[in-house]
């Protein structure tokens, strides 16, 4: 089925190029969406490995699409709903100074999360843990659907449950000692309103930028309009905010200014 997407291709065409060397068999399985095994291999020496041909529309949004921006000097980062390791990948190349702590459930996506960390020699900066982010440390029983976009919230048809492993942001904050968090990256399925609305005040104060896609539930206040409003009330300016089919679309949200002083860059929060 084609989407929006694929009318705006044309335009993206010339990035594809430049972004891949194989671009041919890239531009064929997104177009095609044929889910087929492939190594996608970046001009940059970076490598995308995709044993189950569920990639290229990963791929089109983190680097083709930049739904989540052109990355620089973010330090500390959390990638929540880290799937195969795209976002991951994206923002260790962009940011060389970055820790990135990725948390994906599913253990096929944990695999490939994984192995894509690794064949690109990221162990040393980039950590993946198969947990979900949620409201609280309880397991929970996580719907798995073949289009791999799993969810506590939104339930595909012929999904398949399992019990997962949960941590959250207070404890992420926790076991890796973290003062701040430059960029919280978020694309878990609906999951992103538990989470941030169980944030502390001084919780939020800590995370400098979030860059999430959101997903409009049925729910009262469980829209992307509704969370950009809750989190400019937690002190966040909203810098980006796009709708995909009213379905789900993305936010870009800011408390901290990036600083420059003395040569050394650091996270200045409001």
């Amino acid at each position: 089925m084609l989407s929006k997407n694929h009318f705006t291709l044309p335009f993206y065409i010339p990035r594809i190029c430049s972004l891949w060397s194989n671009w041919p068999e890239y531009l064929f399985n997104y177009v095609s969406g044929a889910s087929k095994p492939a190594e996608y291999r970046m001009r940059s020496g970076v490598r995308l490995i995709d044993d189950m041909g569920a990639l290229p529309g990963t791929m089109a949004v983190v680097f083709v699409r930049q739904e989540y921006g052109q990355l620089e000097r973010f330090r500390t980062i959390v990638d929540v709903g880290a799937h195969m390791g795209m976002f991951a990948v994206h923002a260790a190349q962009s940011c060389p100074e970055a820790r990135v702590y990725c948390y994906e459930p599913d253990e096929r996506n944990f695999a490939l999360l994984t192995r894509n960390i690794s064949v690109n020699g990221l162990e040393g900066r980039v950590t993946a843990y198969p947990h979900a982010v949620a409201s609280s440390l309880d397991p929970r029983d996580l719907a798995i659907g073949e289009s791999l976009a799993n969810s506590f919230h939104i339930i595909p048809d012929g999904a398949v449950s399992r019990t997962v492993n949960c941590t959250t942001i207070k404890e992420i904050f926790a076991t890796h000692q973290l003062e701040t968090i430059d960029l919280l990256k978020m694309n878990c399925e609906g999951s992103e309103y538990e989470i941030l609305e169980n944030c502390s005040d001084d919780e939020f104060r800590r995370i400098a930028n979030i860059r999430l896609e959101y997903h409009n539930l049925t729910a009262p206040r469980k829209s992307g309009e509704s969370l950009s409003r809750f989190l400019e009330a937690q002190g966040y300016r909203i810098e980006r905010f796009t709708r995909y089919l009213n379905t789900s679309g993305f936010i870009w949200a800011a408390r901290g200014v990036l600083v420059t002083l003395f040569g050394d860059s650091f996270i200045a929060f409001a």
